[in-house]
């Protein structure tokens, strides 16, 4: 029974072999069908085999350890291997033989289904159970096989059996669930940890591969060197061209980091330690490549080096983008250098900002220019404590000073510049712009003194330097900015009053422009009492000034024009030299009605045209009535345009007499506009009219054309006057005209007599005077009109080139009534008889005055009493003159 029990143990162990020995050959990995038959065969058989070796006891009956591979095949293999295993076994049963046939080869399958439902239940199915539950199992599979021993013999026969053999059928399910079971746990375990380890390795390798890791071993004593694959690609070595030997390897290092290299690998060995070093090497095409290579070595039991094994990679990227990094890293080091000795040299302070608002960096002038402590110049401080400089400081546009709000905590979208005005008088010029990683930058500079000057720029540029009142440009603006507030309210508050001085320009010639320059700083100081609030004093050159009154009633402006010509009227104090002078107002409401500011001056203007006609210090308000006056002028400025244009003026001749033959031997040519038969237009009403639209010209060419024409038909005893516009000298072309037309005509220079008015001669330049002197060389008559009515007269009898004087009405119509004009009028004639000049008389209109000119020496007189004018075309022919000495009566003409 001992060796029957020992070959059933020998069977089960010498099976649990054969399962252990699959296992290591990886014949039994994956629960494939295939391998699930095969195993399940291999149960099977051996459980033929224990049940060809039963074990005998006395009675008869036999036992085998058959129960072990039953209950693992359906605990390991499941159903299908299980059933393969039950059914080999029992088979195998059935052939034995005996007594308890029937109920034996009913047990493997019992057997098998308590596996299966043991491993359906069992966590440890892919490894094994351990001992303890391989007991376990043991038992109760012996339990659950008990109904089989009743099957053959009956209950009572089976009791029996049990009763003398209950041992060994537990020791025999024991010993063969615990043997057969503890190895094939452990060859599931291992097939686990196998599988484990190569999918380990397949990862080792793949991340390897990945990383492009080569490795290499070299056997010490053997002086051999292996590569993997990988090494030859990384060291681009053709494996044909391999030896295996050391010098292989040192072939394809760079010469220069040959040493090094070779250096490193002996002192780890000479140490035993594990090193790391990276050299180039040269591949096949010349290119250069890096190399990072790990060694370590590995000793014999006696402590001996016998072999060294190590992993290379490339690491060329890693070189080349560490360079450009360094090189980068260099290049920004320097820039920045650059930056900070920029920031430190530059006049502005420099700031910059995170986008959260805290300081990165700034440089020293921001100290001195804002103020701030150093404290407040570390990176790091909020907006907010760094914009403390700007408590109490007034922000303004950079441009035109509106007020802003600039915000310490936001930083700008768009780039924003202002100006600073601190509390102790500094300006800063401020600008701030994002940054397009977030953030933003500010620059500061202190312009304190650029803007003092541009403010005194400014002021020169809008000021008049010498009354320091506004200048003409200042109000300009002014206007347009009043017009512009009467269209946004619709109000009718405001006024524009244009001033100009009555007679300013005798008060230069009578006591010089210094004296003239202080009565205008007068006036100026004037001006400025009575302006207030947003009204606008201004001077707009000359003697002209303008005051534009805001928030003011009709009846305060009336109140302040006549209080600014009452204070005129009386004599000024100017430092002692007292004068006479006086001033004229043209006031006009600014309408919103009006959209040019050149409307409103325009109105003021004629409004002062009517207050200087009264010759006095008055004022007017622009009205209807002057409004109607104003459109009837531009209507008649309209006709005189149609009129000179169709050659519709009218030339008429009034006599002069010579006083020395009492004959009439002069005609002056005077111009007459007839608008129809009952509209006679004098002289005096549409000569201004047309210098003023530039038709004088025109006018002065039609009247020297037709005097011409007429003079060409009279005797050569008779002689033509014809009045000269200061508008038609200047140019040369007057001059042309009036030698082409004499010579066109035939008519001897002396037959033409040209008047030309004090006044003309007075305001004309020196390109007028050139063109009277070229009329005299000509050989005609130049007479001054007017004379005595001027100031400075007497000093162009000497400069220029005139042969007569006429003089000026005023003088002759008063000389029955004032002997200063009687006085005066005989000085006039004596001062012609001592300057070898002819004199005329104008104004004679009766027979005393007639007289008084004759003995006051005049050579000719001109007037009422001796004939009005009459057409050019009856001019009466005279045929000779009265003999010297007669008692010539005045010519009827």
């Amino acid at each position: 029974m001992i060796v029957d029990w020992i070959a059933n143990v020998g069977a089960l162990s010498f099976g649990a072999l054969a399962y252990y020995f699959f296992a290591r050959r990886e014949t039994l990995q994956k629960n494939r069908p295939l391998s699930i038959a095969s195993l399940g065969i291999i149960f099977g058989v051996l459980s033929a085999l224990v049940v060809l070796m039963p074990v005998h006891i006395a009675d008869g009956s036999t036992f085998d350890t058959r129960g072990g591979p039953a209950i693992l095949a359906g605990y390991f293999l499941g159903p299908v291997g299980g059933l393969i295993a039950a059914g080999i076994a029992s088979a195998a049963r059935l052939w034995v033989g005996g007594p308890f046939v029937i109920g034996g080869a009913l047990s493997p399958f019992v057997y098998m289904f308590f596996g299966v439902w043991c491993g359906s239940y069992c966590a440890y199915r892919k490894t094994g159970p351990s001992p303890l539950r391989l007991f376990a199992m043991a038992v109760l599979g012996t339990i659950v096989i008990l109904p089989c021993f009743f099957v053959d013999q009956g209950i009572e026969v089976g009791f029996s059996v049990l009763q003398n053999a209950w041992y060994l059928l537990l020791l025999g399910n024991i010993a063969g669930v615990v043997i057969l079971g503890t190895m094939v746990g452990e060859a599931r375990r291992f097939e686990k940890e196998h599988s484990e380890l190569k999918t380990t390795m397949r990862l080792a390798d793949l991340a390897r591969s990945s990383a492009g890791i080569a490795i290499w071993r070299f056997d010490m004593d053997a002086n051999r060197l292996t590569w993997d694959e990988a090494m030859f690609k990384l060291f681009d070595v053709d494996p044909a061209t391999f030896h295996g030997e050391f010098n292989d390897w040192e072939k394809t290092v760079h010469p220069k980091d040959l040493g090094a290299a070779r250096a490193a690998f002996v002192t780890a060995y000479e140490h035993k330690s594990p090193f790391a070093t990276e050299f180039r090497i040269i591949l096949r095409d010349g290119t250069i490549r890096w190399i990072t290579a790990h060694c370590d070595f590995v000793e014999d039991d006696d402590g001996k080096v016998v072999e060294a094994v190590g992993v290379n990679w490339d690491v060329t990227e890693e070189k080349t983008l560490a360079k450009k990094l360094a090189e980068q890293e260099q290049e920004a080091r320097l820039r920045s250098e650059e930056l900070e000795v920029t920031l430190a040299s530059v006049v502005q302070g420099v700031s910059a900002f995170d986008s959260d608002g805290s300081l990165r960096f700034c440089n020293s002038k921001v100290s001195e220019i804002t103020g701030l402590s150093k404290d407040r110049l570390v990176p790091g401080v909020s907006s907010e404590d760094y914009n403390s400089y700007r408590a109490g400081a007034v922000i303004s546009d950079f441009h035109n000073g509106t007020n802003l709000s600039l915000s310490g905590k936001d930083w700008p979208e768009t780039h924003v510049r202002s100006l600073i005005h601190l509390t102790n008088g500094r300006i800063l010029s401020f600008s701030a712009a994002p940054m397009p990683n977030g953030g933003w930058v500010e620059t500061y500079e202190d312009v304190t003194e650029k803007a003092i000057a541009d403010q005194r720029v400014k002021k020169a540029a809008e000021t008049d330097t010498l009354t320091e009142l506004a200048n003409r440009l200042s109000f300009k603006n002014a206007l347009d900015t009043a017009l512009a507030r009467a269209h946004r309210e619709d109000a009718g508050d405001q006024f524009l009053l244009l001033i100009d001085l009555n007679d300013f320009k005798a008060v230069n010639d009578s006591f010089g422009h210094i004296v003239g320059d202080r009565l205008l700083k007068h006036v100026g100081d004037v001006l400025r009492t009575i302006v207030s609030g947003s009204d606008h004093a201004a001077r707009l050159g000359g003697d002209e000034f303008a005051l534009i009154m805001t928030s003011r009633t009709e009846a305060d402006v009336h109140q302040i024009a006549k209080s600014l010509c009452t204070q005129f009227e009386a004599p000024v104090d100017l430092g002692g030299l007292v004068i006479n002078s006086g001033l004229c107002v043209g006031i006009a409401t600014i309408l919103p009605s009006y959209t040019e500011s050149e409307q409103i001056l325009s109105r003021a203007d004629l409004a002062l045209y009517k207050a200087k006609a009264e010759k006095a210090s008055t004022y007017r308000f622009y009205n209807l009535e002057i409004a109607e006056e104003e459109a009837e002028r531009r209507q008649t400025k309209s006709a005189l345009i149609q009129v000179v244009r169709d050659r519709g003026l009218d030339v008429y001749c009034q006599p002069i007499l010579n006083l020395e033959n009492k004959s009439v031997d002069h005609f002056e040519a005077l111009v007459r506009w007839h608008k129809d038969d009952a509209h006679y237009l004098p002289p005096s009403n549409f000569i201004p009219l047309a210098e003023e639209i530039g038709l004088i010209s025109e006018v002065g060419d039609f009247v020297l054309t037709e005097a011409l024409k007429a003079l060409s038909s009279w005797p050569d005893g008779l002689y033509a006057c014809v009045n000269v516009s200061v508008l038609q000298l200047g140019n040369g072309q007057f001059v042309e005209k009036v030698i082409s037309g004499l010579q066109a005509y035939g008519i001897p220079p002396h037959r033409l007599e040209l008047e030309v008015t004090e006044s003309v001669v007075m305001s004309a330049g020196s390109g007028a005077h050139e063109d009277l002197r070229k009329l005299r060389n000509a050989g005609l008559t130049l007479a001054l009109d007017d004379f005595g009515t001027g100031f400075s007269s007497f000093g162009y009898l000497q400069d220029l080139p005139f042969n007569k004087l006429k003089i000026d009405r005023r003088f002759v119509t008063e000389v029955d009534t004032s002997e200063g004009s009687a006085s005066i009028l005989r000085t006039l004639a004596a001062l012609a008889r001592n300057l070898d000049m002819t004199c005329t008389a104008e104004g004679v209109e009766n027979a005393s005055q007639m007289d008084f000119v004759s003995n006051c020496g005049c050579h000719y007189a001109q007037g009422y009493f001796i004939g009005q004018p009459i057409p050019i075309d009856d001019v009466p022919i005279v045929r000779s003159s009265v003999p010297a000495g007669s008692a010539a009566q005045p010519a009827s003409v």
